[in-house]
């Protein structure tokens, strides 16, 4: 008897186990970054326009994007609008808070999180968390928004609020495994 209940106890512990680590896939895209996603989630392609990186689980109404634009654009257009340079700074903070503007006209109700400053990979980052309604469904956001070598970088998890509890830890992993490539200078020899 004892024998049977330490197998069954052995079988709930790996089933224990086995479920609470998803499955990710490693995605590298056009040699700038990779990025570690559940393997529940699946290629698309009208997300956003901009996206460098679709992702989403219709099933389970999970999406990622990652959005990646140089440092340089940015830098020129906040020093060249007037009303811009003189509401955000060149750098990851104005960047951020640029962004955060932006979807605060986009999203209604929107409550926002505080940043988090933080590094991911070696970066400087800062995260974010939104829930309100967009198109009348109760949407809940991650945003990273990360300064890489020339490039910034927002990577952008939401699903719907009602299962923020069910996706928050992919998407906090989603985040973390952010990594550029080449970002090592090559020594000239």
């Amino acid at each position: 008897m004892k024998t049977i209940r330490f197998i069954s106890f052995a079988l709930m512990i790996f089933l224990a186990f086995s479920c609470a680590k998803e499955d990710v896939q490693s995605i590298k895209v056009k040699g700038k970054y990779e990025i570690e996603l559940p393997t529940t989630l699946s290629k698309a392609d009208n997300l956003h326009e901009d996206a460098s990186l679709q992702y989403q689980n219709l099933f389970s109404e999970f999406y990622t994007i990652v959005i990646d634009e140089p440092i340089s654009d940015f830098n020129d257009l906040v020093t060249q609008d007037e009303y811009l340079a003189e509401s955000y700074k060149p750098n990851l903070t104005g960047y951020s808070y640029l962004l955060k503007d932006n979807l605060s006209v986009a999203v209604k109700n929107a409550k926002f999180s505080n940043f988090e400053d933080t590094k991911i990979n070696g970066m400087d980052a800062k995260l974010m968390n939104v829930s309100g309604t967009v198109d009348n469904i109760d949407i809940y956001y991650q945003f990273g928004f990360v300064k890489g070598k020339n490039r910034y970088y927002q990577i952008v998890n939401w699903t719907e609020l009602k299962r923020k509890d069910e996706h928050s830890e992919a998407m906090e992993n989603i985040i973390s495994s952010f990594k550029e490539l080449n970002r090592t200078k090559k020594k000239i020899q």
